[in-house]
């Protein structure tokens, strides 16, 4: 089994690896070194260069190319890392899988180092690869396409003929930040989509219904039987989401037999308990409330909904308020600096915007003065006095930086947070006043 990743060399490396001698070399020369490193090395057998006179001289060569075809810039190089299960090849073995891979991926057309290094309990191989082709000076470039259709297979072929293992993918992976975002407890875009699916199936009956609704829902829905996959946009979204691609019980076929489950069930009847009234005698002293106005009223409001849809039991808001619940502590920190700054208007923001940018340019010109005063003098008692006092107003500056960030993205923030508001409560107005009159017909 041998796990393959890439990394591509595009700077130096001179202050990550400390062997390197000369500061002016480039990352391409560092890794080279580490590849060929005899430290991590127990022989010099198991290092190798390819289309090179020897690992010493490599990077010369591979710079010289560079400078023959005018190709000195941009992608230096490529590392490619190749990491076998612990106990499973030999050296003198995962040795010979590195060079019959750099001979099938490369051929005799770009300068490569090889090293096996021993010093883990798992062997693996490190190379590293020209950019820069020595016979046409075409670069190498490395992709996603390249390496699920070129680099894994070719790995994994050599595995099979040296009898390792292969793994085998199961499922179909996640995007980092969907990954990130369900380990850290936020909804994402694509759940939101299937809370969405599952309210609407427990109201169809038959899988065209369950398409109405989604349409009636602001989904834009394509399907049908020329079409090989079913397609859904949610509302204000710019691509569409195949249903398959959803998971497990919300592809196509699945959707149609949880419905057919459910028509055959049924569905359970749900009562309501009538409510009941009492009436208390006496005085009861209720205390006037502070009228809430302004940024305050609106930002309250839409946490208030931000936060609502998360609760299953309440209707659904619209899809293009839902998927701001994954900015809630963004809002959440905005609202807390307003409530702090007692900023209630747009003038008022304004204001404290124009108070800050003072503030930062004030600091800024009596910080200036203090680099050039540290710099001349010579006594070191001196030199730290100017130390801390630029420091000091160093961090000034940085808090106020950061309250004037904030600042303008709550002003950035403040139309779509309005629109998101006025959205919600249209669609809650027919609401209130159609709910007794169909309760019968839902």
């Amino acid at each position: 089994m041998a796990i393959m990743k890439i990394i591509a060399i595009r700077d130096r490396l001179d202050k990550r690896v400390n062997y390197v001698a000369d500061r002016q070399k480039t990352a391409l020369d560092a890794g080279v070194a580490y590849a060929a490193n005899p430290e991590k090395t127990e022989q010099t057998f198991f290092t190798s260069a390819i289309q090179c006179r020897s690992p010493e001289t490599a990077y010369h060569e591979m710079m010289s190319t560079k400078r023959r075809w005018g190709k000195t810039g941009g992608v230096l190089g490529y590392h490619f890392i190749q990491s076998f299960a612990p106990g499973e090849v030999t050296p003198e073995q995962a040795h010979a899988i590195g060079l019959e891979f750099v001979s099938r991926m490369f051929g005799d057309r770009y300068e490569v180092v090889l090293g096996t290094h021993l010093d883990k309990v798992h062997l693996h191989n490190h190379i590293i690869v020209n950019s820069v082709s020595l016979t046409d000076g075409k670069k190498y470039h490395s992709s996603p396409g390249s390496y699920f259709f070129e680099v894994r297979p070719t790995s994994d072929e050599l595995c099979r003929e040296n009898g390792l293992s292969v793994i085998t993918p199961q499922g179909k992976g996640k995007h980092y930040a969907e990954w990130q975002a369900e380990q850290t407890g936020k909804p994402t875009i694509r759940a939101m989509i299937r809370e969405d699916i599952d309210s609407i199936i427990a109201q169809a009956y038959t899988f065209d219904t369950f398409l109405m609704l989604l349409q009636r829902k602001g989904y834009s829905v394509k399907a049908g039987p020329n079409r090989k996959f079913t397609t859904v946009r949610p509302p204000g979204a710019k691509r569409a989401i195949r249903l398959d691609s959803l998971g497990e019980g919300y592809t196509e076929t699945a959707i149609k037999e949880r419905l057919a489950r459910q028509r055959t069930q049924g569905r359970p009847l749900q009562y309501h308990l009538p409510q009941k009234w009492y009436q208390l005698r006496g005085v009861i002293a209720i205390l006037p409330k502070k009228k809430i106005k302004g940024f305050h009223a609106l930002y309250l409001r839409y946490l208030y909904l931000l936060r609502r849809s998360r609760r299953t039991k309440l209707r659904p808001l619209p899809f293009s308020i839902r998927q701001e619940v994954v900015r809630l502590e963004r809002y959440q920190q905005q609202f807390r600096y307003l409530l702090e700054q007692n900023i209630t208007i747009s003038v008022e923001l304004e204001q404290r915007i124009v108070v800050l940018e003072w503030d930062i340019r004030t600091l800024t010109e009596e910080r200036r003065p203090l680099y050039q005063k540290r710099r001349l003098t010579s006594d070191e008692a001196q030199k730290m006095e100017y130390s801390l006092e630029i420091d000091r107003k160093t961090a000034s500056l940085r808090e106020n930086r950061r309250e004037l960030a904030l600042c303008r993205r709550i002003q950035a923030d403040i139309p779509q947070v309005s629109e998101q508001v006025r959205q919600a409560q249209e669609e809650e107005r027919p609401m209130r006043k159609e709910g007794p009159q169909h309760e019968y017909q839902r």
